[in-house]
């Protein structure tokens, strides 16, 4: 009878084919975990991650990919509109459909952000000023 269950073992294989599809998909981890009944739990996943060096970049660089996959995902959403006909005949928006299209796209670019801060996320620019202690106490006496 063969072993049921997911898999536990960490392998190369397997370490593979969990970066190919965080890198294909847009949703998250425990959703994934719970599509694929050949990936390990999202527990196993975050454990490995920190044991092994090699997958936890490669797991990265997935998860860079994925960012990019959900901000493809924004355009698509922004472009699609629901019009109805009123009462008089006119062709109105559909002003449900717009603000739960608006919070899907505020969503995914906050997931975006957080998954590539440095490509998605919003640029601030610090300024630091030295000042020596030396030069202070000259200015004030």
């Amino acid at each position: 009878m063969a072993k049921r269950g997911r898999p536990t073992k960490y392998n190369q294989e397997l370490a593979d084919l969990i970066c190919e599809r965080v890198g294909t998909h847009t949703c998250g981890l425990p959703k994934l975990c719970e599509m694929f009944d050949d990936m390990p739990n999202q527990e196993t996943i975050y454990a490995w991650r920190y044991k092994y060096d090699d997958f936890s970049n490669n797991y990265a660089k997935a998860k860079m990919r994925q960012a990019e996959l959900m901000a493809e995902e924004l355009n698509k959403i922004a472009s699609e509109v629901h019009t109805y006909i009123d009462a008089e005949g006119n062709t109105r928006y559909d002003a449900a459909f717009t603000a739960a299209q608006r919070l899907k796209i505020d969503t995914i670019k906050w997931q975006a952000t957080k998954l590539a801060p440095k490509i998605y996320g919003d640029r601030t620019q610090n300024t630091v000023t030295v000042v020596k202690h030396e030069d202070v106490l000259k200015d004030l006496g």
